[in-house]
């Protein structure tokens, strides 16, 4: 490493946001419970929001299914 002194200089920050924003979610359930599902999405597009809602659910049954495999066999 080098000790080079700073180059001064005037500079621009620039900050993109790509994608969508989803900037509303909706929480339900309970950790404890049967696990949580956070969604976030646009209260400007409820089609699209049902659909990220409808897809959590399912992801979460599929993390539910493995979970209950491994502890099946964890007890075996």
């Amino acid at each position: 490493m080098t000790d080079t002194p700073p180059i001064l200089g005037i500079y621009q920050h620039v900050h993109r946001d790509e994608g969508p924003k989803y900037i509303d979610s909706i929480e339900i359930g309970t950790a404890g419970k049967g696990g949580a599902v956070k969604v976030f999405g646009s209260l400007d597009d409820p089609e699209g929001f049902e659909r990220r809602i409808r897809e959590a659910f399912r992801l979460r049954e599929i993390a539910q299914d493995l979970h209950a495999r491994q502890q099946q066999g964890a007890t075996a």
